[in-house]
């Protein structure tokens, strides 16, 4: 696989959160019950929220830090988004930062961003013409204590399914290596 200069680009873009200290963290979700709103981001697993549109960092440094799915190299990759405006408005935001998840992130700092970049493979259907797009699939981010923490743009179809499908518009985040593998969240 060959990166593009947009997509190292990107990479060193994603490396601005390097050194970024979280203090608080928030979804963005669509709210499915507007006279009764609740989160929809828990799943069946310990530890794994699956978003559907945005995870919000707010740092030590004022930096509003938005981790969302994006259709900038290919309709489903994950983008990033610094002190700029949400594509999302209109949504609710829950304050997750003192579920378990994230707990043992707040008052780290970000030392390390490592993206998967996946290909993917389209055939336009009158030409027959195949087009190849390579695209952030996923990020695992290091913070000081040593944790990691891996964002896939996937999702759930169902709440009862045992593995995410890739390709949606949703986002699954859990600090748990092996179950984001068991999950097929990463490789």
């Amino acid at each position: 696989m060959t990166l593009t200069q947009e997509h190292l680009d990107f990479e060193k873009f994603s490396r601005k959160l390097i050194g970024l200290t979280i203090i608080k963290v928030e979804y963005s979700e669509i709210n499915y019950e507007p006279t009764n709103p609740r989160p929809n981001y828990p799943t069946k697993y310990k530890n794994l929220d699956s978003v559907d549109f945005s995870i919000v960092l707010h740092t030590d440094s004022e930096k509003l830090v938005e981790i969302y799915w994006d259709d900038k190299f290919f309709q489903y990759g994950i983008g990033i988004k610094i002190n700029e405006q949400s594509d999302f408005s209109g949504n609710i935001k829950w304050n997750v930062s003192p579920n378990d998840l994230w707990k043992k992130f707040l008052g780290t700092k970000i030392t390390d961003i490592n993206i998967t970049w996946e290909t993917v493979t389209t055939t336009e259907e009158k030409t027959q013409k195949t087009n190849n797009f390579i695209y952030p699939q996923d990020i695992k981010i290091t913070f000081s204590n040593d944790k990691n923490l891996f964002v896939s743009v996937a999702g759930f179809f169902d709440q009862n399914d045992e593995e995410v499908y890739g390709m949606l518009d949703n986002l699954t985040v859990t600090d748990n290596e092996e179950l984001a593998k068991q999950v097929k969240m990463i490789n």
